[in-house]
């Protein structure tokens, strides 16, 4: 079933305080993943249990809509429609494959239906393997949210927390970003604190909506635009800064998690680390390589495409582009960077 919610007192038919309700945000550009995602968490479901999705569209087109339809029918899922303004957050900064609709999660307090006091957000781009019923269980208590650590840069100021914590010298040199808010110390933060990503989350909108804690997210972005990095990430951290949970690193698998090359050099325990490597609930493919671009950057790329198959874009493949110099070199020049800034971190924490 899909329908469009037409008012925010609306009352979503039969949702028990069981069935997970999960929130997305999704336009053209990511409609075949959202159907890997939607098709993919409701598959897993515990049996007898449905799951309940407030989608918001950020301009999908009726041939697309027709896909998700095929796509989810039979499955234990409803879709229920929400139409933000994108005007509302056309100001805010984007870049790389990120379109705005990727902040309309911040305005979610503010339009979903009053009954709602509690959602799981997820990205349109992951693949789910776990029970989301689990997530929908975790005791949120009265933090604003409950995250996974960022594997790729788990900490506000890594070389901060190195001096606190004294056992991440051998992490430093494969994070992808030592300090994610480079303006930590202005904004009055502690700087060893963790740094969690905001693609899979457990959301207190109860909470959300006491505080008005999109005028709060808004206003930090706005405030401090020569800061932003990984756009509605900077303000989630900062705002709700010592105010989350964490979740089990199995709840959200970055890509970077396979930049470590083993458990020793991973910045969180062993333990979480295998467990997020080895045997994800949901798999979080992050950056800009996508498995849906013809190159083979992530190693759950097969996976991808097992669960694509089950969808209505049943079939479809990346067709291999045609060699351009340019490509070549933004291809070589991430692994050239890469190399680059590992070797510098060794030599630098010998010195620090």
């Amino acid at each position: 079933m899909i329908q469009e919610l037409q008012q925010q007192d609306f009352q979503l038919d039969s949702v028990t305080t069981t069935e997970p309700i999960v929130l997305c945000a999704a336009d053209d550009n990511y409609v075949m993943p959202l159907a890997v995602t939607l098709h993919s968490a409701a598959s897993n479901l515990e049996k007898g249990n449905h799951l309940h999705v407030l989608l918001m569209d950020g301009g999908i087109s009726e041939s697309n809509w027709i896909g998700l339809r095929e796509t989810l029918f039979d499955l234990p899922i409803s879709i229920h429609i929400i139409r933000p303004d994108r005007s509302e957050i056309a100001d805010l900064t984007i870049s790389h494959h990120i379109t705005h609709t990727a902040y309309f999660r911040l305005l979610a307090a503010r339009l979903l239906p009053k009954s709602i006091s509690k959602v799981i957000y997820l990205d349109s781009d992951v693949l789910v393997r776990g029970d989301l019923t689990e997530l929908w269980n975790f005791d949120l208590g009265n933090d604003y949210c409950a995250a996974v650590v960022d594997i790729s840069c788990p900490f506000i100021n890594a070389y901060h927390a190195h001096q606190k914590y004294g056992d991440l010298k051998a992490a430093l040199p494969f994070l992808n970003v030592i300090e994610p808010i480079r303006n930590w110390r202005e904004l009055g933060l502690d700087g060893s604190a963790h740094y969690f990503n905001s693609g899979v989350m457990v959301l207190n909108i109860a909470r959300w909506r006491e505080e008005s804690i999109e005028q709060k997210l808004l206003a930090c972005l706005r405030d401090n635009p020569d800061y932003v990095w990984c756009w509605d990430q900077y303000a989630l951290n900062v705002v709700f800064h010592g105010q989350w949970k964490q979740l089990p690193a199995h709840w959200n698998q970055g890509a970077h998690v396979f930049e470590y090359p083993t458990a020793a050099q991973c910045p969180i325990s062993k333990d979480e680390f295998l467990a997020m490597r080895d045997d994800p609930s949901v798999i979080h493919f992050t950056t800009e390589f996508k498995p849906w671009k013809y190159e083979p950057f992530h190693p759950s790329q097969s996976l991808f495409f097992e669960q694509l198959d089950l969808t209505a874009w049943n079939g479809w493949r990346p067709e291999k582009p045609p060699f351009s110099w340019k490509r070549w070199w933004d291809l070589k020049a991430v692994k050239l960077i890469r190399n680059f800034l590992i070797m510098y971190r060794r030599v630098h924490s010998v010195f620090r």
